[in-house]
């Protein structure tokens, strides 16, 4: 009943079963050992719109960088401790589309310590979201199974919330066949230096994330339109060491520049050094004490109808508790696919406005010019970090806009170009390195069957930690 193999032509998909879909609900730890040596951030002030500065934060005292510079993969950082961080300044990052990289020195800006984030050396697209080639075999992760374990002695995918997921929420019947745990293997490693709870630019006092892509690989190393995504923390006292560990990483293989494609250093002839470092850094920051939210994107075969069911938990306090949808007062979303890229999303949502008759084939094709670019423009600001997080938007939004949005800016001859509220970045937002533009699913990054997935708003997301690593760590 699920997809493996190359992607099946279309009448066959609409005979199939259902697939999965991430629910990258960005809002949805303890600490795991000692900390590296680097000095933690002080709590910075923030930028107003378009990038003004939020009232001034007084910089940390100043402190020595600590011996030794960065740590290697996995070890700790030089001795010497870092500045104390300063005062924090009011105000959230700018809204401006191009990544707000252009603010004053106070607020956000005032540099308290930061810590040591060792050499710099320019990270790319592909150094900070790592999608894995799949496996020669499932009896070889290229990576990390779910099921192992990360430092502190945990399971990466805890198996009490992954059996909480998989029931469905109203019969309680499972919606994945028995046996899936097992088959889980890390298919993508993602890095962010923040939960994105807000639009704009990540806030220097919060914690960085770790976000890692699990998917069911079957015999022939295929993977089932299936996924779960798990968000760690990185605490901000380790940010500048987990900056140094992936500029190590990246120093290891060459440049990997242009657009988000499969990992071209796990694609080498010899990868195993740069998969073992890899592996080392899943496993440093993984765990139960650092995860905060596990969301589950999967296919179930009790229909034969393609549709996706999207929920996920996240911790609060102690507890994990049932992530509510944008725009609803449920847990758990299914998106169904009717014929060509209509996309039918209960319970009904239109977060935000024009997603609805973007997503919505009739509707579109009905609309006059005026709406139809309005609901692209909806599209756009989905696609846009600076505009929106997934706890401004619905959960279906930045999993279909990218299919839909080349399917309707083809229909209609508006070019995506002018499109007001776009993202823009120097770095490469090209997805041609993935299939997602031209695939009626909902799959932000992973595979369906052999063909990678990478949506629009991974593409952007990306560009955007890679833009804020170079403001808050920059060359010499």
């Amino acid at each position: 009943m699920f997809v493996s193999g190359p992607i099946p032509s279309r009448p066959w998909l609409a005979r199939s079963c259902l697939a999965g879909l991430l629910i990258l609900a960005q809002g949805c730890g303890s600490t795991n050992g000692a900390p590296d040596a680097s000095g933690s951030a002080g709590t910075s002030g923030s930028a107003g719109t378009s990038g003004s500065a939020g009232a001034s934060g007084s910089a940390g005292t100043g402190g020595s960088a600590g011996t030794g510079g960065s740590a290697g993969m996995g070890g700790n950082a030089g001795t010497g401790a870092a500045g104390t961080g300063g005062g924090a300044g009011g105000g959230r990052g700018g809204t401006n589309s191009d990544g707000g990289t252009s603010p004053d020195d106070a607020g956000a800006d005032a540099r308290p310590g930061r810590g040591d984030a060792g050499p710099f050396y320019p990270l790319e697209m592909s150094d900070v979201t790592i999608l894995a080639p799949l496996p020669q075999s499932i009896a070889t992760p290229v990576l990390l199974r779910g099921t192992d374990l990360a430092d502190d002695g945990t399971s990466l995918v805890p198996s009490a919330l992954f059996d909480r997921l998989v029931a469905d929420s109203a019969s309680g019947q499972l919606i994945l066949q028995p046996g899936t745990y097992e088959r889980l293997q890390l298919v993508a490693v993602r890095f962010d230096l923040c939960d994105r709870h807000l639009p704009g630019v990540c806030p220097e006092a919060e914690d960085a994330r770790m976000r890692l892509v699990f998917q069911p690989l079957s015999d022939g190393s295929t993977a089932q339109d299936v996924g779960f995504h798990a968000f760690y923390t990185i605490r901000n006292d380790e940010i500048a060491g987990a900056v140094a560990a992936l500029r190590d990483l990246a120093m290891t293989v060459p440049a990997q520049s242009g657009p988000l494609r499969i990992s071209p250093a796990l694609s080498a002839a010899d990868p195993e050094a740069y998969a073992t470092k890899l592996r080392a850094f899943v496993k440093r920051y993984g765990g139960d004490a650092r995860l905060v939210r596990l969301t589950m994107n999967a296919l179930n075969g009790r229909f034969e109808q393609l549709v996706w069911a999207l929920r996920g938990v996240e911790k609060k306090d102690d507890a994990f508790v049932d992530i509510t949808l944008v725009g609803a007062t449920e847990s758990s979303e299914s998106v169904a696919l009717f014929g060509g890229t209509t996309f039918d999303v209960m319970p009904i949502t239109d977060t935000p406005a024009g997603l609805l008759g973007a997503i919505t084939k009739s509707m579109f094709d009905g609309a006059d010019s005026a709406t139809k670019r309005a609901d692209l423009a909806a599209l756009a600001a989905v696609e846009n970090p600076m505009s929106n997080t997934t706890e401004t938007v619905a959960c279906v939004a930045c999993h279909v806009s990218t299919v839909v949005m080349n399917a309707r800016v083809t229909s209609s001859a508006i070019d995506p170009l002018t499109l007001p509220g776009r993202y823009t970045s120097k770095f490469d937002l090209s997805t041609a390195g993935g299939k997602s533009a031209e695939t009626q699913a909902t799959r932000a990054l992973g595979y369906i069957g052999i063909q990678p997935m990478i949506s629009q708003r991974v593409v952007n997301d990306t560009a955007q930690t890679l833009t804020e690593i170079e403001t808050r760590y920059p060359a010499p």
